[in-house]
């Protein structure tokens, strides 16, 4: 119950997918129908997992954070879903709140994904393409489902959002956390998805912290008609720490509706910046170690944002535990730096020692040592006839019903050898059942 725990129920909301990263020599160069030799990368992925993992992971350290938990839509039928709720509970991730659905709102459910080509020599990304799964999906106009996402939005203390996420879905959402006063934290992955969705949303929807790499906030500025100028002096202050002009850190916080804002410019990988509005705005600079650096630009860069926004979303949890502020007391100053400097930058860390976009998320095609015995290969092979041919489940059910009803006539004979009488009620369909 509510009054025994200590620390906060996290609920991130969005999509999970396959991750594809492809290392290519030509990356770079304009070639068509080619094919080279190169090495892919498969693993688990979405902001909303991202999120989610890396504060599970990081959860038994932490007496501000009890339980995070993952709410998104996900094929039925597949072997992929399956390796999906594998990575989350691996990840010590809450799955209770993963849905499964073979057509929702008249569609067919995907899996949706996101393919990225990297140039293998300077591990840049030259191209990518993400499929956002959830995107149309408008969960609160499907009865099941919207009484299913009230559920996990109620359970939560604090909401992450992923912005690729519909607008009617984000509005309610975002009315929830703004009357209950829960913390919202929103992750933007491109610009096109934090315009269409976050920037189209209810004009009073706030975020209490909104994160994303440099260029994809660039994009987002510059659709807001934020001055050129501006942009590029917030580029050269979230690319280098140093000021080389002035911007109006209220007005790019307000544009963005967001009280802070989390940004790195990921392919130079110095650091990350820290933004917060206020009477007398606030901006700071946590520089990356050269070590997490190097992985970075060596091509360990994917989920680093998200990572560093899961940094924050742990120093704020610690840090309202702490200090319970009030109203709209700051949390983001000089006195608590030091936490958001530490918690980022170690999350980041975590995060570039993976080859995935999060610790332990990559898939391998060699089994684990725990699935390679036959116990587990048979339940592995029951689990996918239930799927495909459900009258296996009515066929198990008739078993497990006869099993039991042996066991009870066992039990009654053991009795009555001990000396104890048991009465059964005289029907026929029980003597039927228990042949008696």
């Amino acid at each position: 119950m509510w009054w025994f725990r200590h620390g906060k129920h996290v609920l991130t909301i969005g999509s999970v997918h396959l991750d594809t990263i492809a290392l290519s020599r030509s990356a770079g160069q304009s070639s068509v129908g080619e094919t080279e030799v190169g090495n892919i990368i498969h693993s688990v992925g979405g902001s909303a997992y991202n999120i989610a993992a890396n504060l599970a992971t990081h959860r038994p350290k932490s007496d501000a954070i009890s339980d995070v938990g993952i709410y998104s839509i996900l094929p039925q039928h597949s072997v992929l879903t399956e390796i999906i709720r594998y990575k989350v509970n691996a990840a010590g991730v809450n799955s209770r709140f993963l849905r499964l659905y073979k057509e929702f709102n008249r569609k067919r459910v995907r899996g949706g994904g996101y393919v990225g080509l990297l140039d293998e020599e300077q591990r840049l990304i030259r191209r990518a393409v993400v499929d956002a799964a959830m995107h149309d999906a408008d969960i609160f106009n499907h009865k099941e489902e919207a009484a299913a996402l009230e559920e996990a939005i109620g359970w939560a203390d604090f909401l992450v959002l992923d912005s690729d996420l519909a607008v009617p879905t984000i509005n309610h959402i975002a009315e929830h956390a703004r009357v209950n006063k829960k913390p919202l934290f929103l992750s933007v992955g491109s610009g096109l998805a934090g315009t269409r969705s976050w920037l189209l949303s209810n004009v009073a929807n706030e975020a209490d912290c909104l994160s994303g790499r440099s260029l994809v906030i660039r994009t987002m500025l510059a659709n807001l008609k934020v001055p050129a100028e501006e942009i590029e002096a917030f580029r050269a202050y979230v690319e280098t720490g140093t000021e080389s002009g002035a911007f109006n850190i209220n007005e790019i916080c307000r544009q963005l509706r967001t009280k802070y804002l989390v940004c790195s410019n990921v392919r130079e990988s110095r650091g990350f910046a820290l933004l917060a509005p206020g009477a007398t705005p606030y901006k700071c600079f946590f520089k990356t170690p050269e070590s997490v650096r190097h992985r970075m630009q060596e091509g360990n860069s994917a989920g680093v944002v998200d990572g560093a926004l899961a940094g924050f979303i742990e120093s704020y949890a610690h840090i309202v535990r702490r200090e319970s502020p009030q109203g709209d007391a700051e949390i983001v100053n000089d006195k608590n730096r030091k936490t958001f400097q530490t918690n980022i930058l170690d999350f980041v860390e975590h995060v570039s020692e993976s080859e995935g976009a999060t610790p332990g998320s990559v898939i391998s095609f060699e089994e684990q040592a725990s699935e390679q015995s036959q116990l587990a290969k048979l339940w592995r092979l029951t689990r996918i006839a239930f799927d495909m041919l459900p009258v296996f489940r009515y066929i198990l059910s008739i078993c497990a019903l006869i099993i039991a009803l042996w066991l009870v006539d066992v039990a009654l004979d053991v009795l009555k050898y001990m000396g104890y009488s048991v009465s059964v009620p005289d029907k026929p369909w029980v003597r039927m059942l228990l042949r008696r």
